[in-house]
């Protein structure tokens, strides 16, 4: 649900170990997938494979089995009311998204009990319809939010044989875990065009990003959630898979979408307010990616990366 660069990625993994695919998908990366019947994969060194997809514009058809939702987390309400109406009672959800409220958002439409958790670490991208990009690493860890459960162990089972995934007993963790990277690099690789790489090569920037996953690790405190200064130090390390890498955000504002905004920076900068923790890097990026995203609809320039 949700098939851009995420979603056809590991949508594609489950088809090519047998798995009946439906992705449901929107504009040009849709019809490029509906006039071919398939999803196609480019790696980074060239080489291409593609599997047969079923390429929908909504939610549809008999049950599945298996629904993974990828769609960006400002979608995440509406693509749960989309499915409500397709999924079987007993049809588990995956939510492989960046953030940590989907997995809340998505069980408040179709029921809690259902739904999982989960994270990718992995560089994709869609420039041409039809075809992603898999630039770097890609591996998932999955669990239940309310620990080892009978329904993760059955969708972990599902996936394993097609994804590099591990189960996982603290998903809420990992979620915030993440978000670590995200608010570190999200934004400011997306207002200044750097790369991740970039954004550590100078000694200013490189203390942003670390100011900005120190808020993550203050607001994470205030939800029971614990993370560390070597959780810090190991998210802000030089990676080189990800060193010439632009983010998503970055991805997004250069090709005119929303911007994942409320998830990441701005969903700092919400709950530092409500919670009363200082978080101004958050702010202030918060704010800048917000005055691009007006500069855009108002027709202006902004920077746009290679």
């Amino acid at each position: 649900m949700g098939a851009g660069a995420v979603g056809t990625y590991y949508g594609a993994l489950l088809a090519r170990r047998g798995h009946d695919l439906t992705m449901v998908a929107r504009g040009a990366h849709l019809d490029a997938m509906r006039r071919t019947g398939t999803a196609i994969v480019r790696e980074l060194d060239g080489a291409r494979w593609d599997v047969p997809v079923r390429a929908l514009a909504a939610p549809a058809g008999p049950p599945p089995d298996l629904v993974v939702v990828t769609v960006k987390s400002h979608h995440t309400t509406a693509a749960a009311e989309a499915l409500a109406g397709v999924v079987a009672p007993g049809t588990p959800v995956l939510s492989l998204q960046n953030g940590v409220e989907n997995v809340g958002r998505l069980g408040a439409v179709l029921g809690a009990e259902r739904v999982l958790g989960a994270i990718a670490f992995v560089g994709l991208r869609v420039e041409e319809p039809g075809v992603v990009d898999h630039e770097a690493e890609g591996w998932v860890r999955m669990g239940d939010p309310a620990g080892p459960t009978a329904l993760a162990d059955a969708v972990h089972a599902i996936v394993a044989p097609a994804w590099d995934v591990t189960l996982s007993e603290r998903i809420v963790h990992d979620q915030w875990h993440k978000l670590l990277w995200n608010a570190g690099f999200n934004a400011i690789c997306a207002i200044t065009g750097a790369t991740a790489g970039e954004t550590l090569a100078t000694p200013g920037s490189e203390a942003l990003v670390r100011e900005a996953m120190w808020e993550v690790v203050a607001v994470a405190a205030r939800h029971g959630v614990t993370l560390t200064e070597e959780d810090v130090a190991g998210m802000a390390a030089p990676n080189a898979a990800l060193r010439d890498y632009h983010p998503s955000t970055a991805r997004d504002l250069a090709a005119g979408k929303p911007l994942e905004r409320d998830a990441l920076c701005g969903f700092l900068a919400r709950e530092g307010a409500a919670l009363g923790v200082p978080v101004p890097v958050n702010r202030v990026l918060d704010g800048l990616l917000a005055l691009q995203e007006d500069r855009r609809a108002r027709g202006e320039g902004f920077h746009r990366h290679p």
